[in-house]
């Protein structure tokens, strides 16, 4: 299992020195997010310009907050400047972000998904000449559409909570990316068969599909902080309806309402006292050393494991900090 990072500075200064310090420091790979304040494609390009080792990646580019062309033109471009080193990572959004944020419909999203990440795969592909793509939900038509100079291929990971996306990332991504806050359990017992299904319906074996996962992470030589930053992000992020299926047979139901009522009433405290009861099996937190073995628990279901430190109610010295030391646990861990 090899260990990334997602870096999540919100000021993209900062950014930049923790993904230089990372890959100095031999670190796998460094991630950018998506989110209203932050480019993960922008980032993920500066992110290539200043390394020389570390996979770049995208955890995760929205795929319908973008054109299909504007989004494939960036991934080709971050890959040449990155040498190879880029993997595009996406990912449906919800539909309220795809509504209120991005202006963009999803009505079907397992099969828009599908058919986005063939659209993309075939614009990149293309070397010359006119291009037609008539889909069911995206039609893109170019008389001229030269790229001779550019990278024709990306790897593309896809992420997925539900039966059905699972299913959509076996068929058609190069590898699938896990919740921040599934669990090691959930990610071997639901969504590696769903996988093999949607593989196996699309002719292919499991085995090629890469998987990772993000991982909440908060490090620190205060357990209790530790352990304090990580239930904050598992609070806030087991809110949305939509991740029911992390919760298979209604678990944390009374805790995840209570983290939802805090988080309407801007009480961050608690939020971290739901996320408490769920903290253990959806976190890694500690010391270093505590954290390298709580990773254990992931080895055989993961192939890459994205260390994602806590945001929601951290502030950002204490974030870098924790970036700090999660680049010791990813150089340290990374190579097993």
């Amino acid at each position: 299992m090899k260990i990334g990072l997602v870096v999540m500075d919100e000021n993209p200064a900062d950014a930049l020195r923790v993904v230089k310090a990372a890959d100095r420091a031999g670190v796998h790979s460094l991630w950018s997010i998506d989110y209203y304040n932050r480019s993960s494609l922008t980032r993920a390009a500066s992110f290539a310009a200043v390394t020389e080792n570390a996979i770049v990646g995208t955890s995760v580019t929205p795929l319908f907050a973008r054109a299909p062309l504007a989004l494939a033109s960036a991934a080709a471009d971050i890959q040449a400047i990155s040498g190879g080193r880029f993997v595009l990572g996406v990912g449906s959004s919800t539909r309220r972000m795809n509504q209120d944020w991005y202006g963009a419909a999803l009505q079907h999203p397992a099969p828009q998904v599908r058919e986005r990440i063939e659209l993309i795969r075939q614009l990149i592909a293309h070397r010359g000449g006119p291009f037609r793509f008539d889909g069911r939900f995206d039609t893109v038509a170019m008389a001229h559409y030269e790229r001779a100079g550019l990278p024709t291929e990306v790897p593309i990971l896809a992420a997925g909570v539900g039966e059905h996306m699972v299913r959509a990332v076996g068929q058609c991504a190069d590898g699938f990316v896990g919740h921040t806050i599934a669990s090691a359990e959930n990610l071997r017992d639901a969504s590696l068969p769903l996988l093999a299904s949607g593989a196996a319906k699309a002719g292919r074996a499991v085995e090629d599909i890469r998987i990772t996962t993000q991982i909440v992470a908060a490090a620190d030589s205060d357990r209790a902080a530790a352990r304090r930053d990580a239930a904050a992000q598992v609070g806030f992020y087991a809110t949305p309806k939509g991740y029911d299926a992390l919760f298979p047979g209604g678990r944390h139901g009374a805790q995840r309402q209570a983290a939802r009522e805090a988080v309407a009433r801007d009480d961050v405290d608690g939020v971290v006292a739901a996320g408490q009861a769920m903290v253990e099996d959806r976190a890694v937190f500690g010391t270093p050393e505590d954290i390298v073995e709580q990773l254990r628990r992931y080895a055989d279901v993961v192939d890459w494991a994205l260390l994602y430190p806590p945001h929601y109610g951290v502030d950002a010295e204490r974030l870098h900090a924790n970036e700090r030391l999660l680049i010791e646990v990813a150089a340290a861990a990374g190579g097993g």
